[in-house]
């Protein structure tokens, strides 16, 4: 596996992954998992709302294996989003 620098609006990860399609579906994998964490933790402040923007992707992610500026592959998050759900739907 191939270490990808993924980012997209605020967010920047550093992932392995076996392509750079895989890693930026991890990084919207993550976000969703990570968003879910922090609404189940009690509401009371606007620390939450503020950690939950850190979590979110834009309408693009840019995946690259030399680093955050390098060259890369670019994703749009809503094509993404439908693989994942067609994956998970079909029980793999």
């Amino acid at each position: 596996m191939a270490k990808y620098y993924v980012q997209s609006g605020n967010l920047r990860l550093v992932l392995d992954a076996g392509t750079a399609r895989d890693a930026a579906m991890r990084a919207v994998q993550r976000c969703h998992d990570r968003q879910a964490e922090i609404f189940r933790e009690p509401a009371g402040d606007r620390i939450r709302d503020i950690e939950v923007l850190d979590w979110q992707v834009d309408r693009q992610i840019r995946v690259s294996e030399t680093g955050f500026e390098g060259v890369g592959d670019v994703f749009e998050t809503a094509s993404l989003a439908v693989h994942r759900r067609q994956f998970i739907g079909s029980g793999r």
